[in-house]
């Protein structure tokens, strides 16, 4: 430090005071004090101490302050110092832990894992599917992998990890090795059965169970079509889903009405009807007799009058035992159906007594008294329908309401009243089947050649003492011996060729046998 007294010195004296001093590592300075002197001083670099800043601090030789953390050797340095970090540290003081993983090299998402006993030592902890140091490397899980019946192997991506076989249609499996083409197949009525063909690929067809066919064994085989006289003693072929069922005449049961039965054996008719046998020659059929309140082919359904009857005014119907009904009518009406108020509320007639006459006053009402079958204020209400009806041919009337009935008919009659005969009833067309005529009469429709297979005859009538005789393109009447033929066909050329015997077996089983002449002649 030096000291100068302005006070000593000229007034124009330029004053250097930091000329005179030398600082080696620092910066030169002074203070001006009130005495009026200047003192100078050096401000040392870090590192260095000393009046002229000459000399070095030996940081490292500070234990109290010792600058290297975490095991760090300190080296002094000439106006510093620097520290050899231990393992894991760095930074100038040995502060920071080193982080292998700071610049992460890992790829494809990997995660870096430092590895706490190695210098810098980290390793990448991979994703699955990846592989190598940095998991650069994308697993082929399909390299050795085999898809059979030609399945493809696919690497999985993504949160599943590995491969998968994509199989051809028909094949499952985790390779494909499952064979299961009639699963996919579908035979709808049938088994489904497969086999390996040389061309190295499975092939399935479908064994169709009775009733059906076509490739997936959908289609309906319509026995009734392809198969002729499914159904015995003249049972009418109904086709069904997979099978048939024969609808038998009368007397016949069985799946092919191959078995007699008697009509009324097995009590076909309901609620206590009467069964009566009918006999058409060809087969013999049933037909039920209904009491009173039954309907139906078998008296099956119950008349319920009550169905389609309102009473009015709140009043409750009741169905008769005979199928007819009555109206329970509430106090103040009356009528078949409760139509009309009372002319005499709280007066109470006797049966078939149906309303009341009245003079002046209620107390002096009296009752009259309708026939059987009318009410009404002047019994001009009709109750019973079948009053004035007649049903015709046999039939029963049944009353259904208010001048309202229905005729149950014989089974060979039909029509309102039973006024039509069903003249198609016990005709046996064969294999046709019978249809009425313009005319009113009836006829055998054939579908194929004649009704009943050889017998070109049927439904050829002929007078008496002949017999029908011909074939598939000619039939006639020719009488018995000794007489001539009756008609023959026009434009026909005949030749007289032997009288011989022949047994014919007649259309209802018995046998005649007689002689007649027999003609061969050509178109």
């Amino acid at each position: 430090m030096h000291a100068i007294n302005v006070n000593k010195t000229l007034i124009n004296l330029e004053i250097r005071v930091c000329d005179l001093v030398s600082c080696v590592h620092g910066t030169c300075k002074y203070n001006l004090f009130e005495n009026g002197d200047y003192v100078s001083f050096c401000d040392c670099n870090p590192g260095f101490q000393g009046n002229d800043c000459s000399i070095d601090i030996d940081e490292c030789a500070d234990e109290g302050n010792y600058p290297c953390f975490n095991n760090g050797t300190c080296f002094n340095d000439v106006g510093s110092y620097h520290c050899q970090c231990s393992i894991k540290f760095e930074g100038v003081h040995c502060e920071k832990k080193f982080d292998p993983c700071r610049s992460n090299h890992c790829q494809n998402q990997a995660t870096c894992v430092d590895l706490d006993n190695e210098i810098n030592a980290y390793e990448c902890s991979c994703k699955p599917g990846f592989t190598g140091k940095l998991c650069e490397t994308k697993i082929d899980f399909c390299k050795n992998v085999t898809c059979y019946f030609g399945g493809e192997c696919v690497n999985l991506e993504g949160d599943e990890v590995g491969y998968a076989c994509k199989c051809k249609v028909g094949f499952s499996g985790n390779h494909c090795e499952k064979v299961e083409i009639c699963k996919i197949v579908g035979c709808v009525h049938g088994n489904c059965t497969y086999e390996l063909f040389c061309d190295g690929e499975y092939h399935y067809r479908c064994e169709c169970d009775e009733g059906f066919e076509g490739n997936d064994c959908s289609t309906d085989i319509n026995e009734c079509e392809t198969t002729r006289s499914l159904c015995s003693n003249y049972g009418t072929c109904i086709n069904t889903v997979g099978s048939y069922i024969c609808k038998c005449v009368g007397g016949y049961a069985g799946k092919r009405c191959e078995n007699y039965i008697e009509p009324c054996l097995m009590n076909p008719c309901k609620n206590g009807a009467t069964c009566i046998v009918y006999d058409y020659g060809l087969y013999v059929d049933h037909h039920c007799q209904c009491p009173n309140g039954y309907i139906g082919e078998s008296c099956e359904i119950k008349i319920n009058s009550c169905k389609e009857i309102v009473c009015l005014h709140d009043g409750e119907c009741r169905v008769r035992s005979d199928g007819g009904y009555i109206c329970d009518c509430p106090d103040g009406y009356m009528g078949k159906n409760c139509e009309f108020k009372h002319p005499c509320p709280g007066k109470f007639c006797t049966e078939q007594i149906s309303s009341c006459l009245y003079p002046d006053t209620v107390d002096d009402s009296q009752c009259t008294l309708c026939p059987i079958g009318y009410v009404g204020y002047n019994c001009e209400t009709e109750i019973d329908g079948c009053l004035k009806v007649e049903c015709l041919n046999g039939g029963t009337c049944f009353s259904t309401g208010l001048n309202t009935f229905h005729c149950n008919c014989p089974k060979e009659f039909y029509g309102k009243y039973c006024e039509k005969n069903d003249l198609c009833l016990g005709v046996n067309c064969g294999t046709g089947y019978c249809s009425y005529t313009p005319d009113g009469g009836y006829e055998c429709i054939c579908h194929d050649g004649p009704c009943l297979g050889d017998n070109i005859c049927f439904g050829t009538v002929c007078p008496n003492d002949t017999v029908c005789i011909g074939d598939l393109d000619y039939h006639a009447c020719y009488r018995k011996p000794g007489h001539d033929r009756i008609k023959r066909k026009p434009n026909e050329y005949s030749s007289l060729i032997d009288e011989v015997k022949v047994t014919l077996l007649c259309l209802f089983g018995s046998l005649v046998f007689f002689s007649l002449v027999m003609y061969f002649h050509s178109r």
